[in-house]
């Protein structure tokens, strides 16, 4: 069973059921580390994430900021000024942008869930801005777990178990710092009893307000 077919009711990938909305749209696949799009392509493009993952960046000189991971169910744009990059073997949908709003003018209907998934990657990329101007690493590491524990935490024993499809180097590049950066600090908070982690990508919080104090408290110290 693929990724798609195991889609829950209401994940964003229901909004594009319907075939009249994907008529005209073809499926490409992407090998780890192709680019499906960059600042100052010619290609105009919509494309929905069927499966895998794919880093939006930008980069500057020697150094990239990672803005967001758009995953299954995200709808994003060619055209957006941003290095576009496969971080695993990925499939997307991809149609022109012009297509893409002919369409829309005739299904109304789908417009508010698009507008839903558009917002919710560009609320992430202005928290990870936000985060980049005024927190320090451990403020940004802190309020990243946070956020995702907001999201995708569950209850397990005394604890809140924390999946995230994500290795160390995909949480650096979010937080725009280094690998062992991030390795130091996840294991910090290990040693104070704030979370531990039971294998590669999974957490278990046990300090949830401490993590959300540590959070708040870094980020004032950067900002004064």
């Amino acid at each position: 069973m693929s990724e798609t077919d195991k889609r829950a009711p209401g994940h964003p990938l229901q909004a594009f059921d319907d075939p009249a909305l994907l008529q005209g749209f073809h499926r490409r696949e992407l090998i780890e580390g192709e680019l499906l799009g960059s600042p100052g392509g010619s290609r105009n493009s919509v494309f929905i994430v069927q499966n895998g993952r794919i880093r939006v960046f930008l980069a500057f000189e020697d150094k990239e900021y990672t803005l967001t991971f758009l995953e299954a169910g995200d709808i994003y744009s060619t055209h957006s000024g941003a290095y576009l990059q496969a971080v695993k073997p990925t499939e997307v949908l991809l149609g022109e942008t012009s297509l893409m709003l002919s369409k829309l003018s005739s299904m109304p209907g789908a417009v508010p869930i698009i507008i839903r998934v558009l917002g919710q990657t560009l609320g992430n990329s202005m928290r990870i801005i936000e985060d980049l101007a005024f927190r320090d690493v451990e403020g940004r590491l802190a309020r990243f777990f946070d956020g995702m524990l907001a999201r995708k935490g569950r209850l397990h024993n005394d604890s809140h178990r924390l999946e995230l499809d994500l290795n160390t180097e995909d949480i650096a590049r979010l937080l725009g710092t280094t690998r062992q950066t991030v390795s130091s600090l996840i294991n910090r908070m290990a040693r104070e009893g704030i979370l531990s982690r039971s294998k590669p990508g999974v957490f278990d919080i046990h300090r949830p307000d401490l993590l959300k104090l540590r959070s708040q408290q870094a980020g004032k110290a950067s900002s004064e």
